[in-house]
């Protein structure tokens, strides 16, 4: 979700936490950037996406994992 300043606030979606941190990433038309990342408990950013992108500018999150995982 994007605050009135655009900034990413990340919320808390109950038991489905993701322990070591979440990546951002955002469509850009060919492919996905990292927009975002909030990296925990030496948690790294995993593989993009595997669904493609529907438009320009979609947000999805996914959980970070360990470094040897990345």
């Amino acid at each position: 979700m994007w605050d009135t300043n655009r900034e990413i606030i990340l919320g808390s979606s109950g038991n489905r936490a993701a322990p070591m941190g979440t990546a951002i990433w955002e469509y850009d038309g060919s492919g996905w950037e990292l927009k975002f990342l909030r990296a925990e408990n030496g948690g790294v950013a995993g593989e993009c996406p595997s669904v493609a992108g529907k438009f320009k500018g979609q947000l999805r999150a996914t959980p970070c994992v360990e470094p040897a995982l990345a």
